[in-house]
């Protein structure tokens, strides 16, 4: 009935001759191909970006340094800062996960306004209008959903803006929090600003399926899941280690903080005082290693980096002040294997009016309050990596005891 009336009412147009009505419906059929036809260039236009950002990550390391360079030479050439001088960060990455994290699935708060600025090592594009992001902070992550018509940009500066974003770069995103559908927490940008562009390619994650384990001080390690799993590459290039293997390994870091941190207050609650003792010794005493020798111009002297801090120490002691320790560096021109290395980190102290005894019962509370700060017991388990050079992974696991067993 509604074909009939439409097609009557064409027929009837103003200032046209009466339409017969095989040459309506002629009419009709081919507005319906052309209606059909305008709804599959959508989705073209769709496969055709992502075949784009799929020959953006095939493409070699080299060509996309040099495309990445030719970027930021034609932006300053226009006239634009391809690095801005600041963004204000309202909130952190793991503080907006805890806001809005009870967000029911498809809410918005479009009266909320929200900065974050983090890393994105995820890209993902529905359409030239519609792009979807993971910007990671550590081992947390935030979707942001960048909307052509919820952005400030008009369609073509947005779809430009959106084109130029790889993954790897920084980025400051301005908008409202909400939840998708499907109920990942995100973030809808109003403003997206690349803060720092990443010239060099980072490994492909395709292939990396597995969801690592939370990591947390006390239980094994879990190299088997990470991204970038190469040893030689991760010890060379610490930071792509970082940036890859970011769901463990800047907990490792941060674990090492805790330890010196821990160690520093047990010894100030017993009234040590931490001191700096010299680098550079004329004589390199303390213990029985070589040293690295250097000279020193103005005064025209060779001098050495300390292999111990121990006789500054000591001479602390003897004039006076009882309880003296330091956490620093040593340096010892000797072998290098997987368990030495020639510079290290030590914690050296010195008790005036105790003996051996006294050390030892300091040694179990240090050690065993440690365990338990850091872990929540007194149990540990110990990931040996063997033979991780010649046979990659091959390990075993101890399980250690924190507690006081002397």
């Amino acid at each position: 009935m509604e074909d009939k009336i439409d097609l009557a009412s064409r027929s009837m147009e103003l200032g046209s001759e009466p339409l017969s009505k095989n040459a309506a419906k002629r009419e009709d059929r081919s507005r319906r191909k052309e209606e059909e036809k305008a709804k599959q260039q959508g989705p073209k236009a769709s496969s055709q970006t992502q075949k784009t950002m799929a020959e953006n990550d095939d493409m070699d390391p080299t060509q996309y340094l040099e495309n990445r360079l030719k970027y930021l030479a034609a932006e300053k050439e226009k006239g634009e800062n391809p690095y801005p001088h600041k963004f204000s960060v309202s909130m952190s990455v793991s503080e907006y996960i805890n806001k809005y994290t009870t967000l029911s699935d498809g809410d918005h708060l479009e009266d909320d306004q929200v900065s974050i600025a983090g890393r994105i090592l995820s890209k993902r594009c529905s359409s030239s209008k519609l792009f979807f992001y993971d910007v990671h902070h550590g081992s947390l992550k935030v979707q942001v959903m960048a909307d052509a018509r919820k952005s400030e940009l008009d369609e073509a500066e947005f779809a430009r803006l959106h084109a130029s974003v790889k993954r790897g770069d920084f980025v400051g995103v301005t908008g409202f929090p909400g939840k998708s559908k499907r109920g990942e927490l995100s973030i809808f940008p109003r403003s997206f600003v690349v803060l720092s562009h990443c010239l060099h390619m980072l490994p492909n994650q395709k292939g990396h399926l597995q969801k690592p384990e939370l990591w947390s001080p006390g239980n094994p390690r879990n190299p088997e899941t990470y991204v970038l799993k190469d040893m030689e590459t991760r010890y060379r290039q610490r930071y792509l280690d970082l940036i890859l293997n970011n769901d463990e390994v800047p907990k490792i870091f941060n674990t090492r903080k805790d330890i010196c941190k821990y160690i520093g207050k047990f010894l100030d609650d017993l009234h040590f005082l931490e001191v700096e003792t010299p680098m550079l010794h004329k004589i390199a005493g303390g213990a029985a290693a070589r040293p690295f020798v250097t000279h020193h111009n103005d005064l025209n002297m060779k001098l050495s980096l300390r292999i111990s801090p121990e006789l500054f120490l000591k001479q602390l002691v003897v004039g006076g002040l009882d309880r003296v320790y330091e956490i620093g560096k040593q340096f010892r021109n000797e072998g290098i294997d997987l368990t030495h290395n020639p510079e290290f980190t030590t914690c050296e102290f010195y008790m005036a009016y105790a003996d051996y005894n006294d050390l030892i019962k300091m040694t179990e509370d240090m050690l065993s309050g440690m365990v338990k700060e850091l872990t929540g017991g007194y149990k540990i388990k110990y990931h040996m990596l063997m033979g991780m050079i010649r046979s990659q992974l091959k390990s075993t696991s101890l399980l250690l005891s924190g507690g006081l067993t002397w």
